[in-house]
């Protein structure tokens, strides 16, 4: 992580530890469980597994608009944690860490977000927005939570 820790939101789900791995660390899927505020768009720049370095393009809605930018996965840890870092064409940059722990026959998992270019409002941006932000991502955790328990991750 190369920014500063920022929350967390977590969910348990009763899925498999690596298969919950596996379908968050195939960031191509991740508009299949994002929130739908989002509206996520995102594919791989070019084919193959999930691996540290594998970009893809990526767009969603912030703050009511559309947002494009480039991800890069920048740590895998098979079956234990997936970390991915973005940036926008203003050069707002930032991370996501989700980490999945073994617990009570199924996997918690936690998604930490983290800063490393914002601008010098984002802070007070964050306070302000914080319970839409709360909405969104506990809400793509949700759905996350359904794909894995439905089977169909």
């Amino acid at each position: 992580m190369r920014g500063r820790p920022g929350p967390t939101w977590t969910i348990q789900v009763n899925a498999p530890q690596d298969r919950a791995y596996g379908y968050v660390a195939d960031l191509s899927r991740h508009s299949e469980w994002a929130s739908e505020a989002d509206k996520m768009t995102i594919k791989a720049d070019e084919p193959g597994e999930p691996a540290v370095g594998k970009t893809y393009s990526a767009e969603g809605t912030l703050l009511g608009k559309r947002n494009a930018s480039k991800v890069t996965i920048t740590a895998l840890e098979p079956t234990r944690s997936v970390e991915f870092e973005y940036v926008d064409p203003n050069g707002t940059s930032g991370g996501h860490v989700f980490t999945f722990t073994p617990r009570d026959g199924g996997t918690l998992i936690s998604r930490q977000i983290y800063g490393i270019k914002q601008p010098f409002f984002g802070p007070l941006l964050f306070r302000i927005f914080k319970s839409k932000i709360d909405v969104n991502y506990n809400g793509a955790l949700q759905n996350l939570k359904a794909k894995l328990e439905s089977g169909a991750a």
